[in-house]
């Protein structure tokens, strides 16, 4: 296995089929083309990160998805995406945005939950809730 930071959206378009089973299964409700547009926009940007796992045959097991929060009071690594299948992998990606962000003397990695369900499951793996997120239509 390996994992690599990609800049090249073609090389991104290939986590597409995970992208659509975590819609299928409920997890995110926003569009694959709203996404892939952010996605494009922010390539240039040192304060985002993509990295893709491939195994031995060069195939996507995995990626993860980040960016950089440098506002003082609240500096932290915001997860905005993990897709990994094994313990390992999720492991892998997370030892990795730790390393990215020693540089910057960040200390804090943060994601946001969007049902009890994923919570409980970040919890058992080692994950605290800090906060609350509110939100309503404007």
């Amino acid at each position: 296995m390996r994992i690599k930071r990609i800049t090249d959206i073609n090389e991104i378009l290939k986590c597409l089929p995970f992208e659509r089973e975590i819609r299928k299964k409920g997890r995110d409700n926003s569009r694959e083309s709203d996404l892939l547009l952010f996605i494009e926009s922010q390539l240039d940007n040192h304060a985002f990160g993509f990295w893709i796992a491939y195994d031995d045959d060069n195939e996507v097991i995995g990626y993860a998805v980040a960016m950089l929060n440098f506002v003082p009071g609240v500096e932290r690594l915001h997860l905005l995406r993990i897709y990994a299948k094994t313990k390992e992998l999720r492991q892998e990606f997370e030892k990795i945005g730790k390393e990215w962000c020693k540089p910057y003397k960040i200390k804090t990695m943060q994601m946001t939950g969007s049902n009890k369900k994923n919570i409980k499951a970040f919890q058992r793996m080692g994950w605290k809730v800090v906060s609350v997120n509110l939100e309503r239509r404007i």
